[in-house]
């Protein structure tokens, strides 16, 4: 279990990438974004994006599915070996959603898990630009609102080892930029709660995977491979700036 704090977007995406390919034991790491970054997923074009305002990084994840503005939020990834989860990618987004729902709980945060199989979550090429614009089956919207509020894609290799990399976004503030989120903040005070959602989403993680949390940090070799790939998770037309 990794909690690397809020680090620059594109070392975010670069050291969940290495995380990914690596053949360590199944990885959690919870993190945030100085400064805000704006993630398209990983089949996006980012035209679209880049008039978006604020003062946020553009970079591209390795997972698929819509674009994410990460600003006040609690973000985890999951790298492990494909064997941990289910084989069937719904059943997968399905195991981990309702994880974090009951995590999600047990600060007081009542969410939905949309009925349904497949969505746009598990969706590497969305219809919508924004992951958290329209809600889709297996996806978590809070209860009074009908918002979603938790944002997840996948990426899956084959080679040389079967692994997955799940990313998850738990906004704690809408973000301006995108106002239709649901966020922690529509029932309870996110500064208040947002350290016991970071202890229940360990514990809730965990348990779905019947895994052990055992805290750890980054392997230093990882994090300077993640340094020297940042440059690589910046759309072209950025790079150098």
């Amino acid at each position: 279990m990794l909690d690397t704090g809020a680090t620059d977007p594109a070392f975010n995406m670069a050291l969940d990438d290495v995380l990914l390919h690596g053949d360590g034991p199944a990885t959690l790491r919870l993190y945030g974004w100085s400064p805000p970054g704006l993630s398209l997923g990983w089949f996006q074009s980012s035209e679209p994006f880049l008039a978006v305002p604020g003062r946020h990084r553009l970079v591209r994840r390795r997972t698929g599915g819509g674009a994410i503005y990460h600003d006040d939020e609690l973000t985890f990834s999951l790298a492990l070996d494909a064997a941990v989860l289910p084989a069937e990618i719904a059943a997968g987004y399905a195991l981990l959603h309702r994880a974090v729902q009951r995590a999600l709980g047990r600060i007081g945060v009542e969410v939905e898990l949309v009925a349904g199989e497949g969505g746009c979550a598990a969706r590497a090429r969305p219809a919508q630009p924004w992951c958290f614009a329209i809600p889709g089956p297996n996806d978590l919207v809070v209860a009074k609102t009908g918002r979603k509020i938790v944002g997840s894609a996948q990426r899956r290799l084959r080679q040389p080892r079967a692994r997955i990399l799940h990313h998850g976004s738990i906004v704690l503030r809408a973000p301006a930029a995108t106002p239709f989120c649901g966020a922690v903040a529509d029932v309870v005070d996110p500064v208040l709660a947002a350290p016991m959602l970071r202890r229940t989403l360990i514990d809730e993680i965990s348990g779905a995977l019947g895994l052990r949390p055992l805290a750890a940090v980054a392997e230093p070799e990882e994090v300077l491979a993640a340094e020297q790939a940042a440059a690589s998770f910046e759309p072209p037309s950025l790079r150098g700036r």
